[in-house]
């Protein structure tokens, strides 16, 4: 059986068309990449009309690593029928960087899909043996046989980073799904939402032994240059991989798009031909009659199905929403400032048909759904008719992508609203400009290339021919590329930069740049003010809460909105929050005006303050209540809960144990907790592990009730201790445990680090934590003379926190003594928790004080990297020039990535 042919079977085994027994097919084009991908050892740039599949990325991805873990498990050299079969290695991780977040959940909805269908796979069957694979190159627990094979992340924007689970297990096949700026700023050392400790590994994770296909690419052309720029530095084999996927042929040489093949396919073909006939109406006033042309149009059009109507900004969207529903019609409104939880009611559920409206299957029941750019991208809708306002030519490409789907509606109309005579004037000409009126966020070239692209259509909008015609080109600004100068700036991630390079400049056009501020609701934020912050500290909103503001709705708009806010919070006994993140760092403030905020903040209402229309925060004075929605996250995403709690009925529990911690005191809680109403968390503390659920408890002096924060820990990563081992961890043992899990790590990796760089780990791995040897260290562990050195406190002893002395600076000078100075040993025993990058904090004599049994041989050591002439830090220099800003994480991160993992499993 052919490549081709294996493909196929595991693509219909994942894929299938419905209850009949009929399976989907992959398409000629998703074939060709596979064999490419397996020839080559490297992705090209995509580009297939809407419609296409050009989500099968993921399942080409998974099919491709468990199809070399086969070849090399089996050390083969030739297939069933005696023909080559040599599978070049592919990356790991697949990273999909989306525009926008309704396609970053669609196509992490996707993989999770998948993901689930690999887990509960049947032994010996063709998705049974790729789940198997799998599980065979990961390093997490290993032995286990219910691991999930196919780990999916999610990585966009929120108040507090929840997904980091995707940095523990570098051997693991993964899908993460992306916005540019999760992605660029972890690209640059400077991840949004991470720890600066944390950088590095993420660094060296996200752009080594990994592919980043950037969908729409034609609308980050500034992070495509960047990213291919890194994928040019100097580093091993497994170099960062950057694609580009689009709709439209960009003309990159090797370019991936369709054959003859792919047109003879009738499934296919349909699709691409899909009738879509383009009806241009033409107003004097677009400002003024645009709104009124477009419900005008809407009605006429109405048909067997839903409408969809795209107009190009929020307000125009809910007059257009509410006209329609004047004659009784059922409107459904879509748009960016509604939040993650309240899109999520509207999306597929198979066993409520009211919800499929934003699925190809759709909703008989709702007449028009109206909306602006939010749906344009990501969402599988079919419809049979679409209005749209004029925008952007790659915006009217897109919203046609919505319509007639499937090939199936004759016949399919996309409706335009535009200027008059928009086409005939000439975006080279500032006088024609001067005449065309700006939509949304489009400017009137925009719109005159928008008007002119639709002329040359010569009628149909079908994706066959929007791929031959090719999109007009887009505007780039004049910005200066990324700089060696600013690379080397940007990775000495541990010391905090008097003029920090902006990441930003490298990841999007600043005429691009979309400021913003979120808005959430919380329940009981009556309770004092500091007990109110200390909670909303502990438990930020999360991303499922958190409806955007672009800033350039403007300042007075914006004022209006925070004043009415702040006047209904003060009539009921509370106040509006920020919470901020800056460096990594959250802080919560209180907000009494608009001048209080900044952008990237999340501004916090409570709970009932009425300011919605339709879902929709609407800046006009909405009169609909924003709910709590804490509860309702995602099955995928922690389930946090905040609690408001008599101090009376805690208090049993707290004198059990002030921290919450041991089983009987929250055993006690639960039941508290059962009493207030929240049966699922209670169930969740009586039966579940302590290591999963951390608790804690704030209340005001003298106050009868407080609040209970309880935080889901089943679905973060393992980074941080909730509760201690319960057996003593000597130093060595551990280290012994880490050694042997870097050497698994690397023969699951299957591509031979070796050499230099294999021993240089594999020393680090056995010497890390010998800096924790110093008294000082083990007295914070518990320890007392006559006792073994631990690498963990001894059980039952909290340890104090310290005042910043880093065991990591001893630990290397252990290093440096045993090993003549292994620069590279020394350097990843020193970063793999991020620090002393590139320098450390503490002279030789504040590192060894107190350190009365010091050998002459570590003194001489510590003096030679930290003294007075220490050069520490050209040892660094010296082994990135050598090695690459980026090799150089990726070595760090796999001695981080063992020593989380033997942690854990240490502590659990």
């Amino acid at each position: 059986m052919s490549l081709s042919e294996r493909f196929a079977e595991f693509f219909a085994a994942v894929n299938p068309r419905g209850g009949d027994g009929e399976y989907l097919h992959p398409y000629p084009w998703q074939c060709d990449l596979v064999e490419r991908v397996a020839r080559e050892g490297h992705w090209p740039d995509i580009a297939v009309p809407t419609g296409a599949g050009k989500t099968s990325v993921i399942e080409a991805h998974v099919f491709l690593v468990a199809e070399h873990a086969a070849w090399m498990l089996r050390n083969r050299d030739a297939d069933d029928d005696g023909a080559a079969a040599i599978i070049v290695r592919p990356p790991r991780r697949l990273v999909l960087i989306a525009p926008r977040r309704v396609l970053v959940d669609d196509q992490y909805e996707h993989a999770i899909e998948l993901a689930k269908k690999l887990r509960d796979a049947e032994p010996g069957s063709a998705i049974g043996h790729v789940a198997d694979l799998l599980r065979r190159l990961q390093t997490i627990r290993p032995g286990e046989a219910d691991r999930d094979p196919l780990p999916v992340w999610r990585l966009r924007g929120g108040a507090a980073r929840v997904d980091d689970g995707w940095r523990l297990d570098p051997a693991a096949c993964q899908i993460i799904c992306a916005t540019p700026q999760m992605w660029g700023s972890r690209l640059l050392f400077r991840g949004y939402g991470a720890s600066p400790n944390a950088r590095n590994t993420e660094t060296g994770l996200i752009a080594y032994d990994a592919v980043a296909v950037v969908d729409e690419a034609h609308l980050h052309e500034r992070l495509l240059e960047t990213g291919r720029r890194i994928a040019k530095q100097p580093w091993g084999s497994r170099r960062l991989q950057v694609v580009g996927m689009s709709a439209t042929s960009r003309h990159v040489e090797g370019e991936l798009t369709l054959s003859g093949a792919d047109y003879a396919d009738p499934d296919l073909a349909r699709r691409v031909f899909a009738n879509k006939q383009i009806v241009l109406r033409e107003v004097v006033d677009l400002k003024r009659e645009g709104e009124r042309a477009v419900v005008n149009a809407a009605r006429e059009a109405k048909a067997d199905g839903t409408v969809g109507v795209f107009v190009n900004d929020v307000a125009s969207a809910l007059k257009v929403a509410g006209d329609l529903r004047q004659t009784g019609n059922n409107v459904v409104l879509v748009c960016g400032r509604m939040r993650p939880v309240d899109l999520a009611r509207l999306r597929k559920n198979p066993d409520e048909s009211s919800n499929n409206l934003l699925t190809p299957v759709g909703d008989p029941k709702v007449d028009y759904l109206v909306s602006t750019q939010s749906l344009e991208v990501g969402v599988d809708l079919d419809l049979p008719v679409v209005v749209t306002m004029i925008a952007s030519a790659n915006a009217l490409a897109q919203r046609a992508g919505r319509l007639n789907r499937s090939g199936n509606s004759e016949p399919a109309t996309f409706t335009v609203i535009s200027q008059k005579g928009l086409a005939d004037l000439d975006a080279a000409r500032d006088q024609d400009v001067s005449k065309a009126q700006r939509s949304g966020p489009y400017d009137g070239v925009e719109l005159i290339r928008a008007a002119c692209w639709l002329r040359d259509l010569d009628g149909s909008i079908a994706p066959a021919r929007v791929n031959e015609l090719g999109l007009p080109e887009v505007r780039s600004s004049l910005l200066p590329a990324l700089r060696q100068v600013d690379l080397e700036t940007l990775q000495m991630t541990s010391m905090r930069q008097a003029a920090d390079p902006d990441v930003d400049l490298y990841i999007e056009d600043p005429e691009r740049r979309q400021l913003q501020i979120r808005v959430a609701a919380r329940d009981h934020l009556e309770f004092a003010p500091d007990v109110v912050a200390d909670v909303l500290e502990k438990c930020p909103p999360r991303a499922h809460e958190l409806a955007p503001l672009p800033w350039s709705l403007g300042t007075r708009a914006l004022q209006r909105f925070v004043a009415r806010a702040d006047r209904w919070a003060t009539e009921h006994g509370c106040r509006l929050w920020a919470v901020r993140s800056r460096s990594g760092e959250l802080a919560v403030e209180p907000v009494a005006k608009f001048e209080d905020l900044a952008a990237g903040d999340t501004l916090v209402v409570p709970a009932g303050v009425p300011m919605c229309t339709s879902g929709v925060v609407d800046l006009g004075g909405g009169g609909e209540p924003y709910g709590d929605v804490l509860k309702e996250a995602p099955d995928e995403a922690p389930h946090d809960r905040v609690i408001a709690l008599a101090v009376a009925d805690v208090q049993g529990a707290l004198t059990l144990d002030s921290a919450l911690r041991t089983k009987v005191s929250r055993a006690a809680l639960a039941d508290v907790v059962q009493a207030s109403g929240d049966l699922e968390c209670a169930a969740r503390l009586r039966n579940g592990r302590r290591a999963d659920t951390d608790l804690w408890w704030r209340c005001a002096d003298d106050a009868e009730r407080g609040l209970l924060v309880v935080l889901d820990l089943r679905w973060r990563a393992r980074t941080t201790r909730s509760s201690g081992p319960e057996k003593v961890i000597p130093i060595g043992d551990h280290e012994a445990r880490v050694r042997q899990r870097v050497k698994l790590i690397l023969d699951k990796l299957l591509i031979g680090v070796g050499g230099r760089e294999e021993d240089a780990l594999l020393l680090a791995a056995s010497m890390h934590d010998e800096g924790k040897r110093h008294p000082a260290f083990q007295r914070r562990m518990g320890w007392e003379p006559g006792m073994v050195p631990v690498a963990k406190p001894y059980p039952g002893h909290r340890p104090e926190p310290g005042d910043g002395w880093r065991h990591e600076q001893l630990s290397v000078v252990y290093v440096a003594a045993k090993s003549g100075l292994d620069h590279l040993a020394v350097l990843l025993v020193a970063a793999h928790h991020g620090r002393g990058r590139a320098l450390f904090n503490r002279g030789i004599e504040d590192l060894l004080e107190g350190f009365d049994d010091c050998t002459p041989e570590l003194r001489a050591a510590a003096e030679g990297l930290f003294g007075d002439f220490g050069h520490y830090e050209l040892l660094r220099a010296k082994a990135t020039r050598k090695y690459g800003a980026y090799e150089l994480a990726w070595l760090e991160a796999l001695l981080r990535c063992a020593d989380v993992q033997i942690s854990k499993e240490e502590e659990d």
